[in-house]
């Protein structure tokens, strides 16, 4: 993916970034606000790690990225997490105690609509040729079976 930046309001410290994804000739356009630590992406708000357009924009306009990560990610807390004893490391699975509960299947979590499930699989062109090969066939056998029924 390329980022590119369209528009830079100093001020305001927002940008719109457009993102072309390579080989293609489709572009979408998310605007970064650096000051409100967001992005129309939505990835900075949901998991508080800049998106790779605020990521573009403080690049483009040498802003220091890191100031943006929470302090909860830095390595120092990372370490402070077990030095501090809040956590220990899980012995191996013969050492576990034994659970006082009991994992059940809820089957009305799954949500079933009605028909064949999507696939997100893109057809290329091994699939075509396959499909064309199998209607070509069903038109065959069908004009053999009709002639077979006209006898």
């Amino acid at each position: 993916m390329k980022h590119t930046m369209d528009i830079y309001n100093h001020s305001r410290r927002t940008a719109n970034v457009t993102t072309r994804v390579q080989g293609t000739t489709s572009s979408r356009t998310f605007r970064v606000l650096l000051s409100e630590r967001a992005c129309d992406c939505g990835q900075w708000k949901l998991n508080g790690i800049p998106c790779s357009h605020a990521l573009a924009v403080c690049r483009q306009f040498v802003v220091d990225s890191t100031g943006f990560v929470p302090e909860c990610y830095s390595t120092i807390e990372y370490a402070l997490t077990y030095t501090l004893g809040f956590f220990a490391p899980l012995a191996d699975v013969e050492e576990w105690g034994e659970s006082n509960f009991q994992l059940r299947h809820n089957p009305d979590h799954r949500i079933r609509r009605r028909g064949r499930d999507v696939t997100s699989r893109i057809d290329n062109e091994m699939d075509w040729a396959q499909t064309r090969a199998r209607k070509q066939y069903q038109a065959q056998d069908g004009a053999g079976a009709e002639s077979a029924s006209r006898r």
